[in-house]
């Protein structure tokens, strides 16, 4: 998840383009602090659960492994910035240890901004706090959509990061539809893609193979 302050995003828009306002909401908040991962053992399973997945699930992306880092940062969740560094909170992976769904949705939900696709709105247009608001609830959207299909592709289960989802809500958020909502979409999205997968292995078993998430030998 992502959050800064609309208002503050907002000033000197006229001279940006949407791509770069959208990016400023979405990606511009404050980097957390980063932390060195050999100091912090308790979390090495978890990093190298994230390092062993990235690729896969940035491939799903129909994006390079290199497009992404991940980063261990202190009092975050986790977030994205607008060059594809990935911060994965200490305390997070710690709490979910035993939880590799909520640590992989949450890397899903991450990639799936696709922050370097931005670059691609060059259009200048100043922007209502409004028009963000709806903007940024449909870049989340799509984050949440991405992370319920990687997760189906992965074989796991969405309910976990449903659950995480709607124990952290602290209320209504303008970039963010209520977590219900959320785990709604994420729901249909990790359904939809189960029942695809579902045949696909079962009527070209040889084009899952090379095909699927988990055996990463081509793109979809």
């Amino acid at each position: 998840p992502n959050t800064t302050n609309l208002s503050s995003a907002g000033q000197n828009r006229e001279v940006q383009s949407v791509g770069q306002q959208v990016q400023q909401v979405l990606f511009g908040k404050p980097k957390p602090i980063v932390l060195d991962p050999a100091k912090y053992p308790q979390v090495a399973e978890q990093l190298k659960l994230l390092r062993k997945y990235k690729k896969k699930i940035a491939n799903m992306a129909d994006d390079n492994e290199q497009d992404y880092d991940i980063a261990l940062g202190q009092s975050t969740i986790a977030m994205i910035d607008a060059h594809g560094t990935i911060y994965m909170g200490l305390e997070f992976l710690m709490a979910n240890k035993d939880h590799p769904e909520i640590i992989l949705g949450a890397l899903a939900h991450e990639i799936g901004h696709q922050p370097k696709r931005w670059k691609e709105y060059k259009q200048e247009h100043l922007l209502s706090k409004e028009d963000m608001e709806l903007i940024c609830r449909h870049e989340e959207t799509r984050a949440d959509i991405f992370a319920g299909t990687a997760l189906a592709e992965l074989g796991l289960s969405c309910e976990p990061m449903i659950e995480f989802l709607q124990a952290i809500e602290e209320g209504p958020h303008p970039e963010y539809f209520p977590a219900e909502t959320r785990g709604e979409i994420i729901r249909e999205a990790h359904q939809n893609r189960y029942y695809r997968q579902k045949n696909r292995r079962k009527i070209f078993p040889e084009f899952d193979r090379m095909t699927s998430i988990k055996g990463h030998l081509g793109e979809f």
